[in-house]
């Protein structure tokens, strides 16, 4: 008797085999970012920028943060993680620390030394 060539019986176990690779990637993908902790971008000042000598604005947006402190201090955020901070520069320069964490207890800092114009 002949065999029938069955198509479905050789196919199966690749067809299963893309999807499982499929959604071990959707996986990763969905994850990065809890994997990859919070992130900091400084719109203005720049390091090393010089400032107004009486007040300046520091502002930025962080993702993926559960708090965020300017100079040790908490500072709030908009819903989209925009901030905006006025500062107050010192001579002969200004360092200023941003730190952002998550809820799961990952931390990033920026640093930043602005000069006070005359």
């Amino acid at each position: 008797m002949i065999e029938t060539y069955d198509l479905r019986k050789k196919l199966e176990p690749y067809i299963i085999g893309l999807l499982v690779l499929i959604a071990v990637f959707y996986g990763i993908f969905r994850a990065y970012p809890l994997l990859s902790g919070p992130s900091i971008t400084i719109y203005s000042p720049g390091d090393g920028d010089p400032v107004a000598s009486t007040t300046f604005e520091v502002s930025g947006r962080v993702l993926r943060s559960r708090e965020i402190t300017l100079q040790g201090r908490q500072i709030t955020i908009d819903t989209e993680g925009h901030f905006k901070e006025t500062l107050v520069p010192y001579y002969p320069y200004t360092i200023i620390i941003i730190s952002a964490k998550d809820q799961y207890g990952a931390e990033v800092t920026k640093t930043l030394r602005v000069i006070p114009k005359d």
